[in-house]
């Protein structure tokens, strides 16, 4: 009887626990909902709280105010640049490049991405799944949200702007070296050295862009030991002994000899590190210059089967040519592993052939019957060095034929720009220094493929507008900038045929031509020109010091542009009625008046102030 008793009271005291505990958790859950619902009503429109962006609080604000912020942080780098310090030198480095003479070669160094960066933030806690959104609610208000900084950093150019500015402040490590007189040697001793930790630096900038901090940033000075002491050269005299006792190096190819007398190779020889080994081998630099000899000889540029075109008609043709090139690296390898092995025997030169993509038998057979569509724009006012080059890119394409199915790339269909391809260079100015660099008005190239393309209906797969509006590629949106190795521009032949690429200079106007075999598709590019907005003023000029004018004189070097925003869509309505369409959206920053301004020569630490390394 007691038992029965007993487990009805605990049976009751369980139903009344359970009861608490229900109560206890639907009270907690009211809570959290009515938090969750509070926090609806009172950020709507508003960042959550605890959302961070950076260092920068965003909680309770609106869109536009965090905007502001942000772009206040990028006017202040715009105004100020980016702060590098090493030895008491300080160089500010620009996030675009300045280019003295051409648009073209003013290159993004560092590019914000603020409608990602605002957007992630805002949408914290604003997802379509209703689970993710308490969630991400719970943790804000628990933990809190930092959001990282968008931004696209162009570091293999920091690094070299860096290591151009300050490389004079180093003191490389040399490695044990040779004197060599006749058959006898001497064996130098190695120094240590000092260089700069450049990617340290790089990185502590993407620590302090994602924490929207603006402060220099000293470069770390490493001090470095040569790869090879003379210690430990023991082994490497016995291949050098063998070395010496060789008259003469014979390199062949085909019925061709060359013959490197004995007083010529001996001062290319060096020690060298291979396979965790001390050996002797060639300076890579020194048979570099001797086989470039030999390539004037060998090199045959390969040609393509090109038509010629008199007005819209074909009218001959351009026979087709294999290409044949030296290749340095296999024969500088070859080389010199027969002098780390002690051989004496003829070295046959590593030959690359090249064959080229359309015979010209295949000619007749394209499908290049009539026009697709024609790329124009102007380049009225352009200095000398610019009109050359947009000439001599001009007449590289001319001709070039696109497979059905090929994805072109205008930087490889360019090949290399130098001087040795009959290109020009200009000067732009990257940190403190001012630099010759090739490639102005290839942008020009760049902007008329990509109007030919469109014009054509062809697929777009590779894209970037210039980083500020330039009055060469007015209307604002129809641009693309291209520099190598990037970016590109691409676009896909997904035609069933041949399209036969054609350029021309008509005046001022550069005019690029498609060929091949209609098939019915429609381009729509929508309202002509593209849709502008968010047009921001370029604000006052900005002046930057540099050690190539003199103390106190001037010098404008770019002219001011408002910022903006474009938008066009791209569609095109096949034959059989499928619809395609691209988006192009693109962003210009504002784009100061810049003066040179001359400053007095740096007084900074130079090698010979640093301490002397004893070994």
């Amino acid at each position: 009887m007691k038992n029965k008793k007993f487990d009805a009271a605990f049976k009751e005291k369980k139903k009344k626990g359970w009861l608490i505990l229900t109560t206890f958790f639907l009270i907690l859950f009211l809570i959290f909902f009515a938090l969750v619902f509070g926090l609806e009503r009172a950020y709507a429109g508003k960042f959550y709280p605890r959302v961070k962006i950076g260092n920068l609080d965003v909680s309770g604000q609106n869109i536009k105010s965090v905007e502001n912020n942000l772009k206040n942080f990028e006017a202040e780098i715009q105004n100020q640049g980016l702060s590098f310090k090493a030895n008491g030198q300080e160089i500010k480095v620009n996030p675009v490049n300045i280019a003295a003479a051409d648009p073209d070669l003013a290159k993004p160094v560092l590019v914000f991405g603020w409608p990602q960066t605002i957007n992630a933030a805002y949408q914290v806690g604003r997802n379509s799944n209703p689970l993710k959104n308490l969630t991400e609610k719970f943790q804000l208000l628990v933990l809190g949200r930092e959001i990282p900084v968008y931004y696209r950093l162009d570091e293999t150019e920091l690094l070299n702007i860096l290591k151009n500015n300050f490389s004079a402040l180093e003191k490389q490590p040399t490695n044990a070296g040779l004197e060599i007189t006749g058959n006898n040697f001497e064996i130098t001793g190695e120094k240590s050295g000092y260089v700069f930790d450049y990617q340290k630096a790089v990185d502590q900038l993407k620590i302090n862009l994602n924490q929207l901090n603006t402060a220099p940033i000293t470069l770390d000075l490493n001090f470095t030991e040569p790869e090879i002491k003379k210690n430990e050269t023991g082994q490497a005299q016995n291949i050098l002994e063998k070395a010496l006792a060789l008259n003469a190096l014979t390199l062949t190819y085909k019925k061709s000899r060359w013959e490197i007398a004995k007083n010529e190779f001996t001062p290319w020889l060096e020690f060298q590190k291979f396979e965790g080994e001390i050996v002797v081998g060639f300076n890579q630099e020194k048979i570099y210059d001797f086989l470039n000899k030999i390539g004037t000889v060998i090199n045959v540029e390969a040609k393509e089967a090109k038509f010629k075109m008199t007005g819209d008609r074909v009218t001959e043709f351009e026979a087709s040519q294999d290409g044949q090139e030296l290749d340095l690296a296999a024969t500088y390898k070859k080389i010199n592993a027969q002098l780390i092995l002690g051989e004496n025997k003829e070295i046959e030169l590593v030959v690359k052939i090249t064959p080229a993509k359309i015979a010209t038998a295949e000619l007749n057979n394209l499908g290049i019957k009539e026009l697709l569509g024609r790329g124009v724009s102007n380049f009225k006012g352009s200095p000398k060095n610019r009109r050359h080059n947009i000439t001599a890119g001009a007449v590289s394409l001319n001709g070039i034929l696109i497979a059905p199915g090929e994805e072109f790339s205008l930087l490889k269909a360019l090949g290399p720009v130098d001087a040795e391809h009959g290109y020009k260079p200009e000067l732009v100015i990257k940190g403190d220094r001012t630099i010759p660099e090739f490639g102005g008005g290839l942008c020009q190239i760049g902007t008329t493929t990509f109007r030919a393309a469109l014009s054509s209906g062809l697929p777009i797969t590779q894209r970037r507008n210039h980083s500020y509006r330039v009055i060469y590629y007015e209307p604002a949106g129809m641009d693309a900038t291209i520099y190598d190795p990037a970016p590109d521009f691409r676009f896909l032949n997904d035609t069933k045929n041949y399209i036969l690429f054609t350029t021309k200079i008509v005046g001022d106007d550069l005019i690029f031509e498609f060929y091949g075999t209609r098939d019915g598709r429609q381009v729509d590019l929508g309202p002509n020109p593209p849709k502008i907005y968010n047009i921001v003023s370029p604000g006052e000029p900005r002046y930057v010091e540099t050690e190539e004018l003199k103390p106190g004189e001037k010098k404008k070097v770019e002219s001011a542009h408002a910022g903006a925003d474009t938008y066009f869509k791209y569609t095109v309505t096949y034959a059989d009625g499928t619809v395609k369409e691209q988006d192009f959206y693109s962003h210009y920053v504002p784009w100061k008046e810049v003066w040179l301004v001359g400053k007095e020569p740096s007084v900074a630490t130079t090698t010979e102030s640093l301490p002397e390394i004893q070994n």
